[in-house]
Protein backbone atom coordinates (compact mmCIF):
# COMPACT_ATOMS: atom_id res chain seq x y z
CA UNK A 1 0.00 0.00 0.00
CA UNK A 2 1.56 3.33 -0.88
CA UNK A 3 0.89 6.10 1.69
CA UNK A 4 -1.21 9.30 0.79
CA UNK A 5 1.13 12.51 1.42
CA UNK A 6 -1.53 15.51 2.42
CA UNK A 7 -0.35 18.26 0.06
CA UNK A 8 1.62 21.10 2.39
CA UNK A 9 1.19 24.52 1.20
CA UNK A 10 3.12 26.39 -0.64
CA UNK A 11 4.95 29.33 1.48
CA UNK A 12 3.41 31.85 -0.78
CA UNK A 13 -0.01 30.63 0.00
CA UNK A 14 0.67 30.64 3.64
CA UNK A 15 1.75 34.49 3.79
CA UNK A 16 -0.83 35.28 1.49
CA UNK A 17 -3.33 33.85 3.99
CA UNK A 18 -1.64 35.53 6.56
CA UNK A 19 -1.57 38.92 5.00
CA UNK A 20 -5.49 38.81 4.62
CA UNK A 21 -6.25 37.63 8.03
CA UNK A 22 -4.26 41.09 9.69
CA UNK A 23 -6.12 43.22 6.69
CA UNK A 24 -9.88 41.86 7.73
CA UNK A 25 -8.13 41.94 11.53
CA UNK A 26 -6.88 45.99 11.04
CA UNK A 27 -10.38 46.68 9.35
CA UNK A 28 -12.53 45.71 12.26
CA UNK A 29 -9.74 46.89 14.73
CA UNK A 30 -10.19 50.30 13.24
CA UNK A 31 -14.31 50.28 12.93
CA UNK A 32 -14.20 49.70 16.43
CA UNK A 33 -12.23 52.54 17.64
CA UNK A 34 -14.19 54.40 15.13
CA UNK A 35 -17.54 53.05 16.72
CA UNK A 36 -16.57 53.48 20.28
CA UNK A 37 -15.14 57.39 19.12
CA UNK A 38 -18.79 58.16 17.95
CA UNK A 39 -20.10 56.39 21.05
CA UNK A 40 -18.41 58.97 23.21
CA UNK A 41 -19.29 62.10 21.28
CA UNK A 42 -22.97 61.13 21.55
CA UNK A 43 -22.55 60.82 25.54
CA UNK A 44 -21.07 64.43 25.16
CA UNK A 45 -23.49 65.82 23.62
CA UNK A 46 -26.04 63.81 25.66
CA UNK A 47 -24.36 65.66 28.62
CA UNK A 48 -24.35 69.01 27.60
CA UNK A 49 -28.15 68.98 26.62
CA UNK A 50 -28.70 67.59 30.02
CA UNK A 51 -26.83 70.12 31.50
CA UNK A 52 -28.33 72.83 29.84
CA UNK A 53 -31.74 71.31 30.77
CA UNK A 54 -31.16 71.39 34.31
CA UNK A 55 -29.26 74.99 34.59
CA UNK A 56 -32.77 75.92 32.77
CA UNK A 57 -34.68 73.75 35.69
CA UNK A 58 -32.35 75.12 38.40
CA UNK A 59 -33.52 78.64 37.09
CA UNK A 60 -36.91 78.07 37.80
CA UNK A 61 -36.57 76.47 40.91
CA UNK A 62 -35.02 79.69 42.28
CA UNK A 63 -37.69 81.49 40.90
CA UNK A 64 -40.48 79.30 42.52
CA UNK A 65 -38.29 79.41 45.27
CA UNK A 66 -38.71 83.31 45.53
CA UNK A 67 -42.28 83.53 45.00
CA UNK A 68 -42.71 80.81 47.86
CA UNK A 69 -41.00 82.96 50.15
CA UNK A 70 -42.92 86.09 49.41
CA UNK A 71 -46.58 83.94 49.56
CA UNK A 72 -44.89 82.84 52.93
CA UNK A 73 -44.50 86.48 53.72
CA UNK A 74 -48.14 87.56 52.85
CA UNK A 75 -49.79 84.25 54.98
CA UNK A 76 -47.67 85.87 58.06
CA UNK A 77 -49.27 88.88 57.62
CA UNK A 78 -52.66 88.13 56.92
CA UNK A 79 -52.54 85.89 59.93
CA UNK A 80 -51.04 88.21 62.17
CA UNK A 81 -53.65 91.00 60.62
CA UNK A 82 -50.74 92.77 59.24
CA UNK A 83 -52.22 94.62 55.68
CA UNK A 84 -49.98 97.49 55.21
CA UNK A 85 -47.22 95.88 54.13
CA UNK A 86 -48.83 93.94 51.48
CA UNK A 87 -52.07 95.55 51.25
CA UNK A 88 -51.21 96.47 47.41
CA UNK A 89 -50.37 92.53 46.67
CA UNK A 90 -53.33 91.29 48.21
CA UNK A 91 -55.60 94.00 46.51
CA UNK A 92 -54.25 93.29 43.03
CA UNK A 93 -54.66 89.52 43.64
CA UNK A 94 -58.39 90.08 45.08
CA UNK A 95 -58.73 91.91 41.90
CA UNK A 96 -57.56 88.85 39.88
CA UNK A 97 -60.30 86.68 41.33
CA UNK A 98 -63.24 88.93 40.64
CA UNK A 99 -63.28 90.64 44.51
CA UNK A 100 -63.92 94.77 44.47
CA UNK A 101 -64.08 97.29 47.10
CA UNK A 102 -67.15 98.30 49.21
CA UNK A 103 -68.85 100.72 46.87
CA UNK A 104 -66.77 100.09 43.50
CA UNK A 105 -68.58 99.46 40.64
CA UNK A 106 -66.98 97.11 37.55
CA UNK A 107 -67.78 98.35 33.84
CA UNK A 108 -67.49 95.34 31.68
CA UNK A 109 -66.74 96.53 28.09
CA UNK A 110 -68.89 94.09 26.07
CA UNK A 111 -68.02 95.87 22.82
CA UNK A 112 -64.35 93.92 23.77
CA UNK A 113 -62.19 97.14 22.79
Amino acid sequence: MRKIRKKEASPEKKVHKKKKTNWILSIGAIAFVIAVAVMIVDQHVRITESRSQLAALQEQVDLQVIKNDELKDVAEAVENEDFDKYSDYIEKRARIYGFTKDGEVVFINIAGN
